[in-house]
């Protein structure tokens, strides 16, 4: 795999391939040399993490989920002063994986460490809920989505994930993985007023999601709300205005 790749101002990239699926880690810069990875991968060799000590010292290690959890021990394992972070619903879920790990602190906790250009928040309508960040800078404003939002090139490699995909239209591309909702308990309606929400407050140019590739476009609002409106809707019986 190759090593960090910027993409926009104070934010790298680099995917992972875990269990023959790339899935992407995420840097970004905190102010005063500090940085934030999201999403810590498991495949990381030496010279990567060289690679990313030049460009700053990693102050905070971010799961974008419960399901995202088996590159922090070698994460930790390279900063150990590096604090933990995530959502409230894996933080007894990745205790119980890697109880030799320090506890995850709440995204409450993070917050207080960030400047005003980083947003960190639980999604909304998810048992198990995504982490989602927005960052707003003078280039972009990007969101980095989990397992709801996704943005991949092709298939999964493996042919029971593969076919799980297609039978929920969760193919290659900007689109809605309902197979991830259904096992992080996600509802659609309050996923949708979440999203559309957020598209008022946080419109945004960027997209950096854990599964897909990175898209940039200043049409990407209206593409976002194509997506939440065919692939979120719910019946009309249930519609609330």
């Amino acid at each position: 795999m190759r090593a960090w790749k910027k993409v926009g101002i104070g934010i790298w990239v680099r995917p992972y391939l875990f269990r023959g699926n790339p899935i992407q880690t995420s840097i970004i810069d905190l102010g005063d040399g500090a940085l934030l990875a999201l999403s810590p991968g498991t495949d990381v060799p030496d010279a990567d993490f060289t690679a990313l000590d030049d460009i700053g010292t990693v102050k905070v290690l971010l799961t974008p989920g419960a399901f995202h959890n088996m590159g922090l021990p070698l994460w930790h394992a390279r900063y150990p002063d590096a604090a933990l972070f995530g959502p409230d619903s894996a933080i007894t879920h990745i205790a119980k994986q890697h109880p030799d790990l320090p506890e995850l602190q709440s995204l409450t906790e993070l917050r207080k460490l960030l400047a005003p250009d980083v947003l960190v928040e639980e999604s909304r309508g998810m048992k198990k809920a995504d982490t989602m960040v927005v960052v707003t800078r003078d280039d972009a404003t990007t969101w980095f989505t989990n397992e709801v939002l996704t943005n991949m090139a092709t298939w999964p490699g493996n042919p029971m994930f593969k076919l799980a995909f297609k039978l929920t239209g969760s193919g290659p591309g900007l689109n809605i993985n309902k197979m991830a909702m259904a096992l992080i308990g996600g509802k659609k309606a309050e996923i949708r007023s979440y999203y559309e929400k957020l598209l008022q407050s946080h419109p945004p140019t960027r997209l950096i999601p854990c599964h897909g590739d990175v898209i940039e476009d200043p049409t990407l609002v209206a593409q976002l709300q194509g997506i939440f409106e065919r692939r979120l809707q719910w019946p009309r019986s249930s519609f609330r205005p």
